[in-house]
C-alpha cells in the first residue's frame, strides 16, 4: 500500500534543505540581505619569522634546547633562554636602538650604535653588537660566556653550540671594580695614554694602543708596570712622545676610558704588537725592517717583534 504525502510535508522538507544549503555557503546569500545562520571563520596562526641568519643548533648538556644565530662570523645566542636554564628569568625591555636586560645582582645595556655593551659598571667589547628577533635579543657568544661563567663550544661548520655541565657564575663588578681588581693607578694612566695617543681613532683602535701597553708589561724586553712602561726613556728613545710632552696628564675623554677598561677585562685587537705609529707622521723604516707587520686600524700600523 503506497504511502501518500501531504503537501504540507512537501513544502516543509524543501524549506529544510533550502536553509542547510544556505548556512553551508554564505556566497549564495544577497547582497544586503540577513544571513540566516552565524558561522566562525577558522583561524590559521601566523608563522613564526624566520631571521635572515644561518641557525645554530644549541644543546645544553647534551639536550637540544634552542637555536641560536651565526651573523658576522660571530655566534648569537638567547641569554633568557640560557637564564631559564638556570631557572632565572631576566626582565628585558627593548626600546628604538637600545635594550636593557636584569638578572640578579645587575643589569646589562645595549646599544645598537655603539661597540660596547655594560654591566654592573664593566664595559664588554660587542663590535657585532646585538640581534632583535620577534623581541627577543640575542648576544654574542662571547659575552653569554662572559654574563653567566660558562663555556660554549661551538662548531660553525655544523652550527652546533654545546654547553656541557654548566655551574652559574653570574658576572660581578661595582663602581670600583677597574681599580681593585687590577693595579690602583692602570686605569689612571692607561686612559691617559689612550686618549693622547688614539684619542681620534675608532674604538677598535684605541683599544689596540691599550694592548701594546700590556703587551709590553708582560714582555721581558719592557718593564713590569703600566706606568713604567709609558714612561720608559733613554737619552736617544722616547717610547711614547707624550710622555716626553706632558700631554699624558691631560684629562681623557670617556670613550678613552672605556678603551682602557675594555683592554683590561682582556678584549685584545692587534694581537701580541709591541709598536704602532703613524706612517703619515713619522718615518716607519725601522718598523717595516726590523718588524713584523700585523694590522692597520684607524692611521695607525700595528707592528710585533
Amino acid at each position: 500500500m503506497k504511502r501518500r504525502y501531504s503537501a504540507s510535508l512537501l513544502i516543509f522538507l524543501l524549506a529544510a534543505v533550502f536553509l542547510l544549503t544556505a548556512c553551508g555557503d554564505k556566497s549564495e546569500v544577497p547582497q544586503g540581505a540577513e544571513e540566516p545562520c552565524e558561522t566562525t571563520p577558522l583561524q590559521t596562526p601566523a608563522p613564526k619569522k624566520e631571521a635572515p641568519y644561518p641557525v645554530v643548533k644549541v644543546y645544553f648538556d647534551g639536550l637540544l634546547s634552542d637555536r641560536g644565530y651565526y651573523e658576522k662570523e660571530t655566534l648569537f645566542l638567547s641569554p633568557k633562554a640560557i637564564g631559564e636554564f638556570f631557572e632565572l628569568s631576566p626582565e628585558t625591555q627593548i626600546f628604538d636602538g637600545s635594550f636593557t636586560m636584569a638578572f640578579p645582582g645587575f643589569e646589562l645595556m645595549g646599544w645598537q650604535d655603539r661597540e660596547y655593551m655594560m654591566a654592573d659598571s664593566r664595559y664588554f667589547y660587542t663590535p657585532n653588537q646585538y640581534l632583535d628577533i620577534d623581541g627577543e635579543i640575542y648576544l654574542p657568544e662571547d659575552l653569554v660566556e662572559r654574563l653567566f661563567g660558562i663555556t660554549v663550544d661551538f662548531s660553525p661548520q655544523d652550527l652546533t653550540a654545546n654547553i656541557d655541565n654548566p655551574i652559574l657564575t653570574l658576572l660581578r663588578g661595582g663602581p670600583n671594580y677597574y681599580t681593585t681588581k687590577f693595579e690602583s693607578d692602570d686605569l689612571y694612566w692607561l686612559s691617559r695614554i689612550i686618549y693622547t695617543e688614539a684619542g681620534n681613532q675608532p674604538l677598535e683602535g684605541r683599544i689596540g694602543v691599550g694592548n701594546v701597553v700590556y703587551n709590553r708589561v708582560n714582555s721581558e724586553l719592557f718593564p713590569d708596570t703600566v706606568y713604567d712602561v709609558i714612561f720608559e726613556r733613554s737619552p736617544q728613545v722616547v717610547q711614547f712622545d707624550p710622555a716626553a710632552t706632558n700631554g699624558i696628564f691631560l684629562e681623557p675623554d670617556e670613550g678613552s676610558v672605556i678603551a682602557a677598561c675594555m683592554c683590561m677585562e682582556g678584549y685584545n685587537t692587534v694581537g701580541d704588537s709591541m709598536y704602532f705609529l703613524n706612517p703619515r707622521l713619522g718615518d716607519s723604516t725601522w718598523f717595516e725592517k726590523d718588524l713584523e707587520f700585523v694590522v692597520s686600524i684607524g692611521d695607525h700600523d700595528f707592528y710585533r717583534s
